[in-house]
Formats: C-alpha cells, sequence, structure tokens
C-alpha cells in the first residue's frame, strides 16, 4: 500500500510538472509510466475472437474446439466458447475466449500451435461454417466471487474508464459487502490491450449460474448506491449477454485471480 501511495504521489507530481512545462515530447514517456504499473498486475490474458456463425453451424463449431483444445498437449490455456444472445447492433454470434496465465503462456502455446495439422483441421471447419468479427486482447486487472465454469451465463460491460485503480478499489469495498452479487456470481475486469473498440478501455465479466439471480442483486437498493459511485470513473459504452457452450483446457480460472 506504501508503495501504489507513493507512485501516485510521484505520478501527481510529475504530471503536474509536464503540465506546466508543456513538454510534449516527454508525452510517450508519461504515458508509459502511467500504464507500464496496471499492466505489471495484471498477469493473465484474455484472447478473444468474435465469431459470426452460420445459422445451424453451432453444433459443428463446438465439435470442433472440443477437439481442438480438448486433447491438445501443446495448449496451456483455456478456450472458453460462447453463444453470443444479445449483442445490441453487432452481428456477432459466439466468442471464443482463450485464456491463459500470462503473456508468456499465450506465446509458448501459439508458437506451439501453429502449422499442425490439427490446427489447420480446426480453421477449415471454423472458416467453412462463419468468419472472425473482431479480434482484441485483454489484461486481467482483478476478480472477485465466484469463477466461471461450463455452462455458465454470463453479462458484459464494455466501459471506458478514468480511474483503473479507483474502480478496482471500489469493486473491492463493494465485494466485502453482505449480501453483494459476488456472494452468487463472479465479476472480472479486464483491461484492452490490443484492439478492441473505439473508447472501450476495460471490460466487467459478469459470470453466474442464472442471470436473474444476479439482477436481483443488481436491482438492489444497496448496489444502486455502488454503481453511483462507480459513474465516478467509468463509462458504460454497452452491454451484452451470452451463454457458454464448452470449456476445454488445463488452466484453472480460480487461478488467475
Amino acid at each position: 500500500m506504501l508503495l501504489e501511495f507513493l507512485y501516485e504521489v510521484w505520478k501527481e507530481t510529475l504530471m503536474t510538472k509536464l503540465q506546466k512545462l508543456k513538454y510534449i515530447k516527454y508525452l510517450p514517456v508519461l504515458f508509459a509510466l502511467v500504464i507500464i504499473p496496471s499492466m505489471a498486475k495484471a498477469q493473465a490474458i484474455w484472447v478473444d475472437y468474435g465469431l459470426v456463425m452460420k445459422p445451424g453451424s453451432q453444433n459443428t463449431a463446438v465439435a470442433a474446439v472440443d477437439a481442438y483444445f480438448g486433447d491438445n498437449e501443446n495448449f496451456e490455456g483455456i478456450a472458453i466458447f460462447n453463444d453470443s444472445m444479445i449483442n445490441g447492433p453487432s452481428p456477432q454470434t459466439h466468442n471464443l475466449a482463450l485464456v491463459y496465465k500470462d503473456h508468456a503462456s499465450y506465446e509458448k502455446s501459439r508458437q506451439a500451435m501453429l502449422n499442425t495439422p490439427e490446427r489447420q483441421k480446426f480453421l477449415q471447419t471454423m472458416f467453412a461454417n462463419g468468419n472472425v468479427l473482431t479480434e482484441t486482447v485483454y489484461a486481467h486487472v482483478a476478480g472477485w466471487g465466484k469463477t466461471a465454469q461450463e455452462g455458465t451465463q454470463y453479462i458484459g460491460f464494455a466501459m471506458q474508464v478514468s480511474n483503473p485503480q479507483r474502480y478496482a478499489a471500489m469493486l473491492e469495498e463493494y465485494s466485502k459487502v453482505p449480501g453483494n452479487a459476488t456472494e452468487i456470481a463472479g465479476i472480472d475486469l479486464f483491461q484492452v490491450v490490443a484492439g478492441g473498440s473505439p473508447g472501450v478501455s476495460h471490460v466487467a465479466v459478469i459470470a453466474v449460474g442464472n442471470r436473474a439471480d444476479f439482477m436481483a442483486r443488481y436491482t438492489d437498493p444497496a448496489f444502486g448506491k455502488y454503481l453511483r459511485k462507480f459513474g465516478q470513473v467509468r463509462k458504460v459504452l454497452g452491454a451484452s449477454y451470452s451463454n457458454n457452450l464448452s470449456f476445454n483446457g488445463p488452466l484453472d480460472l480460480e487461478s488467475i485471480r
């Protein structure tokens, strides 16, 4: 806590000096100094592929994902394949989320799985039945409550967060309130690293057995108090519903918390 406090004081002092001197040439350095410390704490990597699958192809896609990631000794992460139920104006129908314990694990798996017959077969099946719409890399910031499992229902919030550390601290505070939503669901905060939609800096992923149970807590006045506090540091740009279809891979999601 002391180191974080000293870092915040140092950062604020540096920003004030740069603003006064108006040294534009220092802006890239300042950006790195602000972003890198938060990235250092966000070890787990989520590589997300937004997909548009042809009608009637879901079972074929699920079988292909299960076959490729289910028994692949080169895959160190977990492959989470979801049905995108409600996604606003986006034509996305599914998403494939590949979660790794860190960036090194992601790169190792990616390299080991390139140019293999199994990969070629998997891609041929997927592209014969759909297309990739979006590609995004996220870094895990923090998580609270229960972790997702096969069959989980999700609620996703795309956000623009002005103060990630403060927002995470608010969520941490909320997670300790009796009757809070993390007693029945998981809340995980991710930072956009590459790709993504314009303006979106973070996403919050709610994982719950039944969305209705979460919404009962979400509409509770106690949660409303925190939603108003959250609004001080983040703006919700969109929300989505999705249902999990399969989990494959050796990574335990609890280990990324």
